[in-house]
Order: structure tokens, then sequence, then C-alpha cells
């Protein structure tokens, strides 16, 4: 799976006492254009897991090559609340958290929750989409960060 490049994405979400919560993943992907729908897949070993019940809001956060540290942070570098203490983190009207100056933001309620192995594979239903001008990537192939060039 390391020859599989991936856009690096932070979810983020909040936990039922109202604490955010979120992650770095790699497992995310598009599910159904009608109606607009993506998949994210997250172990049962993460915080998040337990966080992200069906009609659960959370946001999926691209990342663009100037956030590898939200990355890195994300994925293990801080806990809890601390890993949004880096970036410019932001609430929508739902309180669901959001990295304001990520690539794009796409927020999603949990349509169903089907469990594989070691993951749960959180299908979410697309709410809300902001996107930023700059296309620039953050992208994880091999066990490295990279960015992506035009052939």
């Amino acid at each position: 799976m390391r020859r599989l490049a991936a856009t690096v994405t932070v979810l983020s979400a909040r936990d039922p006492q109202g604490r955010r919560c979120g992650m770095t993943a790699t497992a995310v992907t598009s599910v159904s254009a009608d109606p607009p729908a993506l998949l994210a897949c997250v172990n049962r070993s993460a915080a998040l897991h337990a966080h992200l019940g069906l009609g659960n809001r959370f946001c999926i956060n691209l990342l663009h090559t100037g956030q590898q540290p939200i990355s890195e942070i994300c994925s293990g570098g801080a806990e809890g609340e601390a890993r949004f203490d880096t970036g410019d983190w932001r609430e929508d009207a739902e309180n669901v958290p959001y990295l304001h100056d990520a690539q794009a933001n796409i927020v999603c309620a949990v349509e169903a929750v089907h469990a594989y192995g070691s993951h749960g594979i959180f299908i979410g239903k697309v709410l809300r989409v902001i996107n930023r001008n700059a296309i620039a990537p953050l992208v994880y192939q091999d066990g490295r960060y990279m960015r992506t060039e035009p052939l």
C-alpha cells in the first residue's frame, strides 16, 4: 500500500463532551456524486473512531503542501486538543472544527458505518464544501510527503 499515493487530509470533529478531536488520514475517497458522498477509513484504535457515529458531523480538511507540520501533529505528534494548537482552526455554525486555510474543507454527516478488519469505514453525506483557489495538495507515498507537478 506504500505505493498508493494519496492526498493528506485531517479529519476533525467534536466528541460528546464538546472537545475537538482530529487525526491525519489518507484513506479518504469519493463514493458518489449524486448524492455527494465521501468515505473515510479510521482505525478502531484511533480516538476519533468512537466519535463518528451515525448522524455525527465531521470535516475532511484537504491539506496543501505548506501544511505538513499539521499532518505530523495530527498523526501522533500531539494528543487531543493540543492537535489544534497549530494552524488556523475555526468552527462552523454547528461547531464542527475546520482548518480555515486548508486547500479545501468538506463537511459531512455520517450516513453509514461499516466495520472491516481493523478499521471503520465511515460514509459521509457532503453538507458543505469550501475550496481555496490554489491547488497544491500535500501527498503521501512510500512513507514520505510529496507534492504534485504537471507532467
